[in-house]
C-alpha cells in the first residue's frame, strides 16, 4: 500500500487516538521513587515519611495556587517565582574539539512576575560573579526595587525551591529583613516548594529557552555568551516577551557583610528553640516589626523570632544609633573573576585552531549591520 505522509500520521496518532510518546521527566523526587522501589518492612517505616512529604506537597500547591488567585484580585500583592536556570557553556558545536574542551558557564536567573506575567532574565557568566547566594540575592534584591517603585507598599510573596546554597540561607534571610525595612514594601513571604514537587513558571520559562538554544544549534556553534542574550530575548513567541538583564561584576551586592552588619537573630525563636533554616517552609518579614515569623510546615502556625536587628558596634563604634537604612551597600566584586589558567588556555587554543573564524565573522557583520542602520536614520 502507499505510504501517508508524515502529516497524517502525526494527525490521526495524536487526534483520533489521543496517544502520544512518554517523555520521562528529568528530575524525579528521591523520596518517592525509594518508596516505590522498597518493599516489606523498610517500605512500613518510610510509609509515614512518605504520607507526610505527599500532604506537604498538596498544601503547597494549594498555597501557591491560592496566593496567584489573590494576586490577580488584590492590587496590594504580588506573586514572583525564581529559579536558577541550567548552566549554559560556550563555546559549544558539532567539532569533536568543543566536546572535549573546557567551556565557560554562563548562568541565567529568572523571576517570573504572576501578576504582570514578565519574567525578568538576570544573565551573566563565571567571570563576572559565581552562582550562590551573593549573586542570587543581588538579583532578588534588583527586582524588589524594581517592585517596590511599580507597586509601593505591595505585600511581595515569593516561591522557589530548596537549594540551601542559592536561597535558604542566612544571607537572603538577611537581605528580606534590608529590603523590606528601606524599601516602600509592607512585608515579604517566601515560601520553598516541597523537594521533587518544584515544578513551576521557571520552568516553563527554562524550557522555551532550552528549545530556542537548540533550534540556534542546527545553524551552527555557539561561540559568545552574547549569543545566549539574543536566543533569551527571542526564545518566546507570544506575550510578554523575557526582559534580559546583562549583570556585570559590579551589580552584585556584599550580602554577607551586609548580614554582619545588621546582626539578624537566625539562631533561636521566641520560645528559645534552635532555628533550623534547611527545614523552613515558610519566611515572613513585616515591615516595622521587632520579630519575623518562620513555619516548619504549611498546616502548623507561624512561629515568631526576635530579630535583633541591631547594627554591629563593634565595626561602627563613630556612630551607635546608625539606622538600617543608613547601611551602604557594597559591591561584592572589585574586579571580574580570575578564571583558572587551564581553562583560559583551552578556550584560547580554540582561538588558535581557527575555530572561532565564523564567530568573527558573526561579529563583524553585527558590526556593519548596526553602522548601516545608524546611517538610515
Amino acid at each position: 500500500m502507499p505510504s501517508a505522509t508524515f502529516d497524517i500520521y502525526y494527525r490521526i496518532f495524536n487526534t483520533e487516538f489521543n496517544l502520544s510518546f512518554f517523555a520521562p521527566k528529568k528530575d524525579q523526587c528521591d523520596l518517592c521513587e525509594s518508596y516505590k522501589n522498597v518493599t516489606g518492612e523498610d517500605q512500613i517505616k518510610l510509609k509515614e515519611c512518605y504520607e507526610e512529604h505527599l500532604k506537604q506537597k498538596t498544601l503547597s500547591r494549594e498555597e501557591k495556587a491560592k496566593d496567584i488567585e489573590l494576586a490577580k484580585e488584590n492590587e496590594e500583592t504580588v506573586v514572583a517565582i525564581y529559579d536558577l536556570q541550567a548552566v549554559m557553556p560556550v563555546p559549544i558545536g558539532n567539532s569533536s574539539a568543543f566536546f572535549y574542551k573546557s567551556k565557560l558557564n554562563c548562568l541565567n536567573f529568572t523571576i517570573t512576575n504572576i501578576k504582570d506575567n514578565i519574567t525578568n532574565c538576570y544573565f551573566w557568566h563565571e567571570g563576572l560573579g559565581n552562582r550562590g547566594a551573593v549573586e542570587i540575592g543581588s538579583c532578588v534584591l534588583k527586582f524588589l526595587k524594581e517592585t517596590a517603585e511599580r507597586y509601593p507598599n505591595s505585600n511581595i510573596i515569593f516561591y522557589s525551591d530548596n537549594c540551601c546554597g542559592q536561597q535558604k540561607n542566612r544571607f537572603l534571610v538577611g537581605m528580606y529583613y534590608y529590603a523590606v525595612e528601606t524599601l516602600p514594601i509592607k512585608s515579604i513571604t517566601h515560601k520553598y516548594l516541597i523537594r521533587g514537587h518544584t515544578q513551576n513558571e521557571g520552568d516553563n520559562a527554562h524550557s522555551l529557552i532550552e528549545k530556542s538554544i537548540k533550534r540556534a544549534k542546527k545553524s551552527g556553534p555557539i561561540y559568545i555568551p552574547y549569543q545566549y542574550v539574543q536566543f533569551i530575548r527571542d526564545s518566546k513567541k507570544t506575550g510578554n516577551a523575557f526582559v534580559v538583564n546583562e549583570l556585570n561584576y559590579d551589580d552584585f551586592y556584599d550580602l554577607k557583610k551586609l548580614f554582619e552588619d545588621i546582626t539578624l537573630n537566625v539562631n533561636k525563636d521566641l520560645q528559645g528553640n534552635q532555628i533550623k533554616l534547611s527545614e523552613i517552609k515558610s519566611i515572613r518579614f513585616v515591615k516595622n516589626s521587632e520579630t519575623y515569623d518562620l513555619k516548619y510546615s504549611y498546616e502548623s502556625e507561624w512561629i515568631s523570632v526576635k530579630s535583633k536587628a541591631t547594627i554591629n558596634t563593634r565595626k561602627t563604634r563613630s556612630d551607635n544609633n546608625l539606622h538600617i537604612s543608613e547601611l551602604r551597600l557594597r559591591a561584592a566584586y572589585n574586579s571580574k573573576l580570575t578564571i583558572s589558567d587551564k581553562k583560559k588556555n583551552r578556550i584560547c587554543g580554540l582561538c588558535y585552531k581557527k575555530y572561532y573564524s565564523k564567530m568573527l565573522f558573526w561579529i563583524l557583520r553585527k558590526f556593519v549591520l548596526n553602522i548601516f542602520i545608524c546611517c538610515l536614520f
